[in-house]
């Protein structure tokens, strides 16, 4: 691992030596220029703001005028240096700063920064910078892996949605968030219907394809801020905010449709999806909590599936009941339960 990332910090670099106390570095900045290094000097703060606007830089060395972070040099530098930016930086104080000065500016800043004395030998300074860039890719790899384990921790395996535990955590934030600020959330709970039945007379394998093929709808019939989750075994669960109900129920009219036309197949079994969908909507009042809400879309579900199954309930806010109308029924059930000054969102579209 060490020399992997070694070489990874042996490749192409480019250096930025800002140099504002116009501090005799020319020997510094043909020294790393003879190890392969780009180097670009600047001497004024103005050049330096306009240096650190490119991409390209791999590192930088400060020459500062004043160690005082509070100062109109540093208020400007710390905003394109690490730790607010991913570049890292060597400090050189100029020969009489005081230890104290350069450690209260290195102090509780969780930067990829270090300091070099200014009497230290070229390859001692050198020997600084690539630490710096070595623990700059062993950071970089840790996040990298951290965020793979976060995706396996959040993810059903199956489906390639989130997971039950990821759902409840975004239940709850969005439910927060909505009491808040009273912009509408709409839950969805969709269950196919006969599940069960289709594991028994086909194969367990092609039961996880009418789950994959569930989820790819959710995704097709989702914005990228919805929360689409797998929370069972072919139970199912849709976060939509700022989204009313009326909205909703023309999201889950689009789902249910998308499914009455997708067969799912394989070489020995064809069936078509069945599912039930229920819908309940918070608009930031009348709940204690998102687990109420939770249970209001589960007793719309509940409707759905007495009614006939295949259908689209919805928790009525005015009668406080569920409802399951027919087909036919459902836009005006559901507009008849919405507020009728509700403006038409993004999902309906």
């Amino acid at each position: 691992m060490f020399q992997r990332v070694q070489d990874r910090a042996a490749g192409p670099r480019t250096l930025a030596i800002l140099n504002h106390r116009g501090a005799a570095l020319e020997e510094l900045r043909r020294w790393f220029q003879d190890r392969g290094w780009e180097v670009r000097v600047s001497r004024t703060l103005d050049d330096t703001l306009q240096l650190l606007s490119t991409k390209e830089l791999t590192a930088a060395i400060v020459a500062p005028l004043t160690l005082l972070p509070e100062g109109l040099e540093w208020s400007e530098l710390f905003g394109h240096l690490s730790p607010t930016t991913a570049l890292p930086w060597l400090l050189l104080p100029y020969e009489s700063a005081s230890p104290g000065l350069v450690t209260n500016l290195l102090r509780g800043r969780e930067a990829l920064a270090d300091w070099a004395d200014a009497k230290d030998d070229l390859p001692r300074q050198e020997a600084r910078m690539m630490n710096l860039l070595r623990l700059d890719r062993l950071l970089a790899e840790s996040r990298t892996r951290a965020a793979a384990l976060e995706g396996q921790l959040i993810t059903d395996h199956k489906t390639g949605l989130f997971n039950d535990r990821h759902f409840r955590r975004r239940l709850r934030e969005e439910f927060e968030r909505t009491q808040r600020h009273g912009s509408p959330l709409t839950m969805v709970l969709l269950d196919l219907d006969d599940f069960k039945s289709i594991n028994d007379s086909t194969s367990y394998e092609f039961g996880d394809l009418a789950l994959r093929t569930t989820g790819e709808i959710l995704r097709q019939s989702t914005r990228s801020i919805d929360i689409a989750a797998r929370i069972g075994g072919d139970e199912f669960a849709l976060l939509l905010p700022s989204t009313t109900l009326e909205e909703g129920v023309a999201v889950c009219r689009r789902i249910h449709a998308m499914s009455q036309h997708q067969r799912v197949s394989n070489a020995n079994h064809t069936i078509m999806l069945g599912m039930s969908l229920g819908i309940a909507t918070y608009d930031g009042h009348g709940l204690q909590d998102q687990r109420q809400l939770f249970l209001r879309a589960n007793e719309a579900l509940k409707s759905a599936k007495i009614s006939g199954k295949g259908r689209v309930g919805f928790f009525d806010p005015q009668s406080q009941k569920a409802v399951a109308p027919k087909e036919n029924e459902g836009a005006a059930s559901s507009q008849a339960a919405a507020s009728p000054k509700k403006k038409k969102g993004k999902n309906e579209d």
